[in-house]
Protein backbone atom coordinates (compact mmCIF):
# COMPACT_ATOMS: atom_id res chain seq x y z
CA UNK A 1 0.00 0.00 0.00
CA UNK A 2 1.60 3.49 -0.75
CA UNK A 3 2.34 5.41 1.31
CA UNK A 4 0.68 9.46 1.70
CA UNK A 5 2.52 12.16 0.41
CA UNK A 6 4.25 14.64 2.65
CA UNK A 7 2.09 17.94 3.68
CA UNK A 8 3.21 20.79 1.54
CA UNK A 9 3.81 23.09 4.00
CA UNK A 10 6.03 20.75 6.29
CA UNK A 11 7.85 19.75 2.82
CA UNK A 12 8.24 23.77 2.40
CA UNK A 13 9.83 24.43 5.74
CA UNK A 14 11.78 21.27 5.26
CA UNK A 15 13.64 22.70 1.81
CA UNK A 16 13.50 26.22 3.36
CA UNK A 17 15.63 24.77 6.15
CA UNK A 18 17.75 22.70 4.39
CA UNK A 19 18.35 26.00 1.32
CA UNK A 20 18.59 28.44 4.53
CA UNK A 21 21.79 25.44 6.08
CA UNK A 22 23.31 25.28 2.26
CA UNK A 23 23.68 28.80 1.94
CA UNK A 24 25.06 29.24 6.33
CA UNK A 25 27.46 26.05 5.67
CA UNK A 26 28.25 25.92 1.84
CA UNK A 27 27.73 29.85 1.10
CA UNK A 28 25.93 28.95 -1.79
CA UNK A 29 22.54 27.12 -2.38
CA UNK A 30 20.94 24.31 -3.67
CA UNK A 31 21.43 23.89 -7.57
CA UNK A 32 21.86 20.67 -9.68
CA UNK A 33 23.23 21.80 -12.91
CA UNK A 34 26.73 22.54 -12.22
CA UNK A 35 27.58 18.95 -11.33
CA UNK A 36 26.72 18.11 -15.33
CA UNK A 37 29.50 20.82 -15.87
CA UNK A 38 31.91 19.63 -13.46
CA UNK A 39 31.42 16.24 -15.63
CA UNK A 40 31.91 17.60 -18.67
CA UNK A 41 35.30 19.68 -17.73
CA UNK A 42 36.37 16.71 -16.06
CA UNK A 43 35.74 14.50 -19.05
CA UNK A 44 37.73 16.89 -21.12
CA UNK A 45 41.01 17.86 -19.06
CA UNK A 46 41.26 13.96 -18.91
CA UNK A 47 41.13 13.15 -22.42
CA UNK A 48 43.37 16.11 -23.17
CA UNK A 49 45.12 18.36 -21.07
CA UNK A 50 44.91 20.93 -23.35
CA UNK A 51 41.42 22.08 -22.34
CA UNK A 52 43.14 23.48 -19.22
CA UNK A 53 43.93 26.51 -21.15
CA UNK A 54 40.81 26.86 -21.46
CA UNK A 55 39.60 30.02 -18.84
CA UNK A 56 35.98 28.44 -18.54
CA UNK A 57 37.44 24.71 -18.10
CA UNK A 58 40.27 25.60 -15.67
CA UNK A 59 37.53 27.56 -13.21
CA UNK A 60 36.47 23.81 -12.56
CA UNK A 61 40.11 22.77 -11.30
CA UNK A 62 41.15 26.18 -9.56
CA UNK A 63 40.42 24.64 -6.05
CA UNK A 64 41.28 20.77 -6.74
CA UNK A 65 43.55 18.17 -9.57
CA UNK A 66 39.51 17.15 -10.03
CA UNK A 67 36.70 19.28 -11.04
CA UNK A 68 34.42 16.44 -8.90
CA UNK A 69 35.87 17.56 -5.58
CA UNK A 70 32.86 20.07 -5.18
CA UNK A 71 30.08 19.27 -2.66
CA UNK A 72 27.68 19.68 -5.80
CA UNK A 73 28.11 16.60 -7.19
CA UNK A 74 27.89 15.12 -3.76
CA UNK A 75 24.50 16.48 -3.57
CA UNK A 76 23.34 15.46 -7.13
CA UNK A 77 24.60 11.75 -5.98
CA UNK A 78 22.33 12.15 -2.81
CA UNK A 79 19.35 13.55 -4.97
CA UNK A 80 19.52 10.17 -7.24
CA UNK A 81 19.91 8.05 -4.11
CA UNK A 82 17.64 10.03 -1.88
CA UNK A 83 14.66 10.14 -4.34
CA UNK A 84 15.20 6.17 -5.00
CA UNK A 85 15.05 5.04 -1.46
CA UNK A 86 11.97 7.62 -0.71
CA UNK A 87 10.00 6.18 -3.78
CA UNK A 88 11.03 2.62 -2.17
CA UNK A 89 9.83 3.26 1.36
CA UNK A 90 6.98 4.81 0.24
CA UNK A 91 6.53 1.61 -2.24
CA UNK A 92 5.85 3.82 -5.18
CA UNK A 93 9.15 2.53 -7.09
CA UNK A 94 8.20 1.48 -10.95
CA UNK A 95 9.28 1.91 -13.80
CA UNK A 96 7.29 3.35 -16.57
CA UNK A 97 6.29 6.71 -18.60
CA UNK A 98 3.99 9.41 -17.02
CA UNK A 99 1.70 9.88 -19.87
CA UNK A 100 -2.03 9.33 -20.56
CA UNK A 101 -3.15 5.90 -21.38
CA UNK A 102 -3.97 6.46 -25.07
CA UNK A 103 -0.56 8.20 -25.48
CA UNK A 104 2.19 5.67 -27.12
CA UNK A 105 5.24 5.75 -24.73
CA UNK A 106 7.44 6.10 -27.81
CA UNK A 107 6.34 9.35 -28.35
CA UNK A 108 6.26 10.67 -24.97
CA UNK A 109 9.82 9.59 -24.55
CA UNK A 110 10.89 11.38 -28.07
CA UNK A 111 8.85 14.51 -26.28
CA UNK A 112 10.82 13.91 -22.87
CA UNK A 113 13.74 13.93 -24.54
CA UNK A 114 13.39 17.05 -26.68
CA UNK A 115 11.77 18.85 -23.89
CA UNK A 116 14.99 17.96 -21.79
CA UNK A 117 17.83 18.55 -24.61
CA UNK A 118 15.88 22.31 -24.69
CA UNK A 119 16.34 22.89 -20.65
CA UNK A 120 19.52 21.26 -20.31
CA UNK A 121 20.65 24.27 -23.48
CA UNK A 122 18.63 26.96 -21.38
CA UNK A 123 20.34 25.71 -18.44
CA UNK A 124 23.60 26.91 -19.49
CA UNK A 125 22.38 29.59 -21.09
CA UNK A 126 20.68 31.21 -17.82
CA UNK A 127 23.38 30.27 -15.74
CA UNK A 128 21.82 27.66 -13.34
CA UNK A 129 19.47 25.10 -13.61
CA UNK A 130 15.40 25.52 -12.36
CA UNK A 131 16.27 24.90 -8.73
CA UNK A 132 19.44 27.12 -8.46
CA UNK A 133 17.08 29.94 -10.20
CA UNK A 134 14.07 29.52 -8.47
CA UNK A 135 15.31 28.76 -4.86
CA UNK A 136 18.72 30.34 -4.83
CA UNK A 137 18.20 33.01 -7.18
CA UNK A 138 14.81 34.24 -5.94
CA UNK A 139 15.65 33.87 -2.26
CA UNK A 140 18.65 35.90 -2.75
CA UNK A 141 15.91 38.62 -4.61
CA UNK A 142 17.95 37.99 -7.99
CA UNK A 143 16.03 40.22 -10.44
CA UNK A 144 16.94 37.64 -13.43
CA UNK A 145 15.87 34.49 -10.88
CA UNK A 146 12.84 36.61 -10.84
CA UNK A 147 12.54 37.10 -14.62
CA UNK A 148 13.62 33.58 -15.26
CA UNK A 149 10.56 31.66 -13.03
CA UNK A 150 7.97 34.24 -14.40
CA UNK A 151 9.17 33.45 -17.72
CA UNK A 152 9.33 29.55 -16.90
CA UNK A 153 5.80 29.68 -15.76
CA UNK A 154 3.94 31.53 -18.60
CA UNK A 155 5.78 29.82 -21.52
CA UNK A 156 4.05 26.64 -19.14
CA UNK A 157 0.63 28.52 -19.30
CA UNK A 158 1.05 29.29 -22.65
CA UNK A 159 2.24 25.99 -24.51
CA UNK A 160 0.84 23.47 -22.01
CA UNK A 161 -2.26 23.00 -24.57
CA UNK A 162 0.05 22.01 -26.90
CA UNK A 163 0.84 19.02 -25.34
CA UNK A 164 -1.85 18.22 -22.95
CA UNK A 165 -2.85 15.19 -25.04
CA UNK A 166 0.33 13.31 -23.62
CA UNK A 167 -1.29 13.88 -20.01
CA UNK A 168 -4.86 13.73 -20.50
CA UNK A 169 -6.80 10.78 -21.88
CA UNK A 170 -9.44 12.28 -24.90
CA UNK A 171 -12.28 10.75 -22.35
CA UNK A 172 -11.13 12.46 -19.36
CA UNK A 173 -11.63 16.27 -21.73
Amino acid sequence: MKKDYWNPYFGGVVLGTMLFLTFAIASQGFGASGTFSRLTAEYLVNSDKSWLSNAYVASYFKHSDSALMNWTVLETIGIFFGGFASALLAERLMFKADKARSYPTTKRLFWAFVGGAIVAFSTRFARGCTSGQGLDGMATFSVGAWIFMFTTFAAGLIFSPLFRNQWVDKEEK
